[in-house]
């Protein structure tokens, strides 16, 4: 399978790059730069680009589509969660999450239609939140970023199926930055590995939503990562 993955220089990104770099498979991999990655891979080619500015957006998706036969598989993952109140938060924290966790996503999986159109077995796979299905202190924005790409997913499935099949991921306490007490949290390759049953799945069968989570769950409105 060709594979795009966004946001793969770290966390759950890096975590589905590696869980997918095998021999079937030629990853196409995006991060905010080429030196942002500092794992090697077997079959992959390295591609640098803010994904928050259109022109450089559609540029690696333009050398994506040229580098490789057609896309079977995009994996939106790229994301930022600033943690404030509302109140507290400036403009470069609400206009970059906007733009890094619904906008790119958007134009992105436009700009590499043509590419997803050209494989028998296309899927788009949106990296979404729990937090899109939850009130946590602190998450108003990134909440609104995943209860955006939720629903364009839903609706984008129905638009693009059953020629392309779209699921999300929805993920609860994902230890990306080294967690004192790790088995309070899913671990990135937890996340990677659902992305993969996904991915294999038989082209008669779709997962529309899957949700993870450790069996520690916060649904008020206060998590250990909230601001006081």
């Amino acid at each position: 399978m060709n594979i795009v993955i966004t946001g793969a220089s770290k966390g759950i990104g890096l975590a589905a790059a590696k869980r997918f770099d095998k021999p079937q498979n030629k990853l196409f991999l995006v991060a905010t730069s080429e030196s942002s990655f500092k794992d090697t891979f077997k079959n992959a080619v390295l591609y640098g680009a803010d994904m928050t500015k259109i022109e450089e957006l559609r540029a690696v998706a333009g050398r994506i589509a040229g580098d490789g036969a057609g896309v079977d598989v995009l994996i939106n993952n790229a994301g930022i969660m600033v943690m404030k109140k509302f109140e507290q938060m400036s403009d470069d924290d609400i206009n970059h999450m906007l733009d890094l966790n619904l906008r790119s996503h958007v134009l992105f999986t436009r700009a590499l239609l043509p590419a997803l159109r050209k494989s028998s077995t296309a899927h788009i796979i949106f990296m979404s939140s729990m937090a899109a299905k939850s009130s946590l202190v602190g998450e108003s924005v990134y909440a609104a970023t995943k209860s955006g790409i939720t629903n364009f997913a839903n609706v984008l499935r129905n638009e693009l199926g059953p020629t392309i099949r779209v699921s999300a991921v929805h993920a609860w306490g994902v230890d990306t930055w080294g967690a004192p007490n790790p088995r309070d949290f899913i671990q990135p390759d937890d996340v990677a590995e659902m992305m993969e049953f996904i991915a294999t799945r038989p082209s008669t069968v779709m997962v529309e939503s899957i949700d993870i989570s450790n069996p520690t769950q916060w649904r008020g409105g206060q998590a250990p990562w909230s601001p006081a």
